[in-house]
């Protein structure tokens, strides 16, 4: 019985040493100054913007809320992840109102991204359709 109590708190530290891939919308004044400048550089460009935190999470910055006049709205409607081996994929969804003064629209939206490994690569999808970052940035 002595020797099993090393092992099995051995197993219980490791398996709370296991990272995973997630995601939980966040707040921009709710994260460090850096990710705030970063965001307020692109506020002004509609798309998707990746701020890279190190080697652990990654920041996704969607945003749609600059509309010319005439155009519809851009509001995100679905968020998601996945990794499919040394590639991260960040996948997301949105649609277009002419109802410019709904409030319950996200037109812009920040993403913190807790990684579960380091991705060779990281591709946007929207709606299905591979999409370019407009700026990536970080503090590698």
């Amino acid at each position: 019985m002595r020797k099993l109590l090393p092992f099995l708190l051995c197993i219980v530290i490791l398996s709370g040493c296991n990272s995973e891939l997630s995601f939980i919308e966040v707040s921009n004044e709710g994260v460090n100054k850096d990710i705030q400048s970063f965001i307020n550089n692109v506020k002004e460009e509609n798309g998707v913007h990746l701020y890279l935190d190190k080697h652990k999470a990654i920041y996704v910055y969607l945003s749609g809320a600059n509309v010319k006049q005439g155009e519809k709205a851009v509001h995100f409607t679905d968020f998601k992840v996945k990794g499919n081996g040394d590639t991260l994929h960040i996948l997301y969804s949105n649609d277009e109102t002419t109802d410019y003064s709904n409030q319950s629209l996200n037109h812009e939206l920040l993403y913190k991204v807790n990684l579960d490994k380091n991705y060779e690569n990281i591709k946007a999808f929207n709606n299905g359709q591979e999409v370019s970052f407009g700026l990536i940035s970080g503090n590698q």
